[in-house]
């Protein structure tokens, strides 16, 4: 009679296992998985939804961007409060006179002159013009012209005699400088005027930069 049942149960079992639909064949499902449709569809939403560490590389990689420009920022910000300064510093000597060889403070050449304003804020440079030249960085274009820059003029353009410090830019790369002229000792000029134009050789930046 057990046996009779026993055999009963069985078939009902294997009746209802063979009648039931099999589901998620697509998904590979690992012996330590809980053969039921809730734990299937845990494996599949572990597998389909993204796992938090892919969410978090962005963010990491966008928080040291972040970080790196608000730095290089706040470089360009000192940088312009340094300029700023040094104009300022230079302005002061408005009307000093022009004397060969003189690097102030009462009297001054072109080289002199741009040496002691720098030095006044740390800044050491050689003492002329031609050396000067060579200190730095190129700056290839007027328009990339920053006040503070050193700006180098020459016979017919080409070798180097005068130095001058640039105050103002303007869009189209002209510039107004302070430089301590032969005539007329310290005064601020344009890079239009007729005498300078022709004259202009080249610039440097020497604020941030290697010197």
């Amino acid at each position: 009679m057990v046996k009779k049942i026993v055999t009963l149960l069985l078939c009902l079992s294997t009746a209802t296992f063979a009648n039931t639909p099999i589901r998620h064949r697509s998904v590979a499902v690992t012996p330590d998985d809980v053969a039921t449709q809730s734990g299937v569809q845990s494996r599949l939403s572990a597998v389909l939804q993204p796992s938090t560490s892919s969410i978090e590389i962005p963010e990491m990689l966008t928080n040291l961007v972040s970080e790196t420009v608000g730095a290089i920022n706040k470089m360009g910000l000192i940088d312009q409060r340094i300029a700023s300064d040094l104009i300022e510093a230079a302005k002061r000597h408005i009307g000093a006179r022009y004397r060969s060889g003189s690097s102030g403070p009462s009297a001054f050449d072109c080289s002199g002159f741009t040496s002691y304003v720098f030095r006044r804020l740390g800044i050491t440079l050689k003492r002329s013009s031609q050396e000067q030249h060579r200190q730095g960085q190129a700056i290839a274009k007027r328009k990339d012209l920053q006040p503070g820059d050193l700006v180098f003029f020459g016979r017919r353009g080409k070798s180097v005699n005068h130095v001058g410090i640039v105050t103002e830019v303007a869009s189209d790369g002209t510039f107004q400088f302070i430089h301590a002229s032969t005539s007329r000792g310290v005064r601020i000029d344009s890079s239009t005027d007729d005498y300078w134009s022709p004259r202009f050789v080249g610039a440097r930046r020497i604020i941030g930069a290697d010197i």
